[in-house]
């Protein structure tokens, strides 16, 4: 019951390249929002060649947040609508855009700036797409003092220089770099436009990641639409009525038993440990310390509030100290799982933050934490006898996207694991080899998550969201996604660089850990 298609299709198209690690490390608490208009661009952007060998000419704006410091591109780029370019046969040329984009970020550094592109878009004559990189502008956020963000909000007017933003990874490129001599200003070419704080976009961070520029335009998953044509959904936004779900009955089935999946799991661990040159005491000994669950409502852009971590326990022990009614509901789920020991919530969960949108769906995490038991005591059994913890691991996990009719019911969703894209942006324990499998089987062998859930006949009275509402967090380093941009060789003349245009994106997990496993 439930698909995650129209909530896996949102995820992967916003998903976003994380800061550099080292300023990551130095985030701020407090986030702050802002409004940025471009309005139009003046002077002659296209040269005339171009004009030329291109039918059908088009222009657009991309943007993107750049660390001057660290040479690093971040978030992911946004782009106006396209515009005619018969605007620039005018004069003097001018192209009008007038296009709000929105975003909030805690990186209040005056190194942390957005870069906007100039993009040409037109037909070769044998009918082939062409798209050039026209120049770019360095647009400034924060002031020289870091906590103070630019709040005048009066237009401005942003300079443009030859080449394509690539050009901002060269090594010879050093800050300040609007006063580089190898930044060539073009003539009589600027853009104009207003940047100021948005206090009204605050009580909208929880449904909006951090260093995510949207459109006005662009309908955010939990927002309702705006009043009127103007379609700008996030001057002041306005919310969808979250609903109440229950979660009872929660059973994790591991392939193929419980038991030999947490023994391969040590296995593995332990040499990955030993690979690393990370030492383990008691002779290379480690135990799962708890097995943890971790729920969050996510809304395909991000999760909307911190996720509930409970601890999971094998059913038999359950079994031992629960009633007569419980055990046999886990020996009714251990009969369906082909005689598998699972692992189980003993307690209800509650999940206020759900909307009835094909985007919300509800993110389970399962998360092994390991230790490694002093020499001496290791016999003992007892959690003083933990000396250290070797570190936790993700190991599975599971989307589970309602229908938008659904009340109550039963549902079995199968697990994930490997390299694949996932919301926490980290590598998750192998799967099972399936080369040879069917479909049927692949579900089987990677495991699944069972549970009951039921809609809260109560209807709250007002968002659960504010602008006090804490972001969710990992303990896990996110994995920095690899090919955001291509590096500039160092013998290359910036000026010459190539006129293809520049897009952060973020690419999915793609590179394996050692025997599987998660690796930070």
């Amino acid at each position: 019951m439930g698909s995650m298609d129209g909530w896996h299709r949102i995820f992967t198209q916003n998903t976003i390249v994380p800061p550099h690690p080292l300023r990551a490390r130095q985030l701020g608490k407090e986030s702050t929002a802002f409004q940025c208009v471009l309005k139009w661009l003046d002077g002659p952007l296209i040269k005339q060649g171009i004009l030329d060998m291109l039918s059908e000419l088009e222009c657009h704006l991309r943007v993107s947040l750049f660390d001057v410091t660290y040479k690093h591109f971040f978030g992911r780029t946004w782009k106006t609508v396209t515009k005619s370019s018969n605007q620039l046969s005018r004069q003097p040329p001018r192209i009008i855009f007038n296009e709000p984009f929105y975003f909030h970020t805690t990186l209040n550094h005056p190194n942390i700036v957005a870069v906007v592109e100039v993009v040409a878009e037109g037909r070769k004559r044998d009918g082939a797409l062409q798209v050039l990189s026209c120049g770019f502008g360095i647009l400034r956020i924060f002031g020289n003092k870091p906590e103070s963000p630019t709040s005048a909000a009066q237009d401005k007017r942003l300079r443009l220089y030859h080449g394509t933003p690539r050009a901002l990874l060269h090594p010879l490129l050093q800050d300040p770099i609007e006063q580089s001599k190898h930044m060539t200003l073009m003539e009589n070419c600027s853009l104009q436009y207003t940047l100021k704080p948005h206090p009204p976009l605050e009580p909208a961070f929880h449904l909006l990641p951090e260093n995510l520029l949207v459109s006005g335009l662009q309908l955010i998953p939990g927002l309702l639409p705006p009043h009127g044509d103007m379609g700008d959904a996030l001057r002041k936004p306005r919310f969808q009525k979250p609903t109440t779900w229950h979660l009872d009955d929660i059973f994790f089935t591991l392939y193929p038993s419980l038991e030999k999946f947490e023994e391969e799991l040590l296995e593995l661990l332990i040499s990955d440990h030993f690979r690393e040159g990370v030492g383990l005491l008691d002779g290379g000994t480690l135990e799962v310390l708890e097995r943890r669950l971790h729920v969050c409502v996510h809304n395909g852009l991000g999760f909307v509030h911190r996720p509930q971590v409970v601890v999971l326990v094998p059913e038999m022990d359950v079994a031992l100290t629960r009633s007569a009614s419980f055990s046999r509901r886990i020996s009714a789920s251990s009969k369906s799982s082909s005689g598998n020991q699972a692992l189980v919530l003993r307690s209800r969960l509650r999940l206020p933050e759900m909307v009835s949108h094909p985007a919300f769906a509800i993110v389970f995490q399962l998360e092994y934490v390991f230790s490694s038991p002093s020499g001496a005591d290791s016999s003992a059994g007892s959690s003083t006898s933990l000396s250290s913890l070797a570190g936790m691991h993700m190991v599975r996990w599971a989307v589970w996207n309602p229908e938008l009719e659904a009340t109550s019911g039963r549902v079995t969703l199968p697990l994930q694991g490997g390299i694949q894209h996932n919301p926490s942006r980290c590598l998750v324990y192998k799967v099972p080899s399936a080369s040879m499998s069917s479909e049927e089987v692949k579900q089987v062998e990677s495991g699944n998550i069972q549970f009951k859930f039921s809609l809260s006949p109560d209807i709250p009275t007002e968002h659960v969201s504010g602008p006090k509402t804490e972001r969710c967090s990992f303990r896990k380093t996110p994995v920095s996604p690899s090919g955001e941009f291509p590096r500039a060789d160092s013998s290359l003349q910036l000026a010459s660089l190539s006129h293809q245009p520049c897009k952060v994106r973020a690419a999915g997990c793609s590179n394996e850990s050692v025997s599987g496993l998660l690796i930070r």
